[in-house]
């Protein structure tokens, strides 16, 4: 398996059966953001995993489904989301972006992909 293949979770059609739409990327333990919620409190977040239409998030706190959330993320700017599942940790969020905005980001991670498999060299 090559570097770059391990940072990868399966993409739709994957070994595990995974629907999702873009290939969700693991990130170092080290990366955060913040996310703003639906009553303007600021929070502190660790992403977990990232795609172009969504990411994890480790939050404290609860949120429900559908709960509008601002993410803040260095390189990426202000994504607007929406909380589209919890699990034990955190939450799911799905991006409000347009496909082009989401194939760009996509592409991106990509970028981000490669350069981390690079590093490790």
């Amino acid at each position: 398996m090559s570097d770059d293949q391990d940072n990868k979770i399966d993409a739709p059609g994957g070994p595990s059966g995974d629907q999702r739409r873009y290939q969700r990327m693991k990130v170092p333990e080290h990366v955060t953001a913040t996310i703003i919620g639906k009553d303007g409190v600021e929070q502190d977040v660790t992403v977990k995993d990232i795609s172009g239409g969504g990411a994890a998030l480790i939050v404290d706190g609860s949120f429900e489904n559908n709960d509008f959330v601002e993410l803040h993320m260095e390189g990426y700017g202000k994504i607007p989301a929406r909380v589209a599942r919890e699990f034990v940790e955190g939450i799911g969020v799905e991006f409000e972006l347009g496909e082009p905005e989401k194939n760009d980001m996509e592409e991106e991670l990509k970028k981000f992909r490669l350069s981390v498999a690079r590093k490790k060299y």
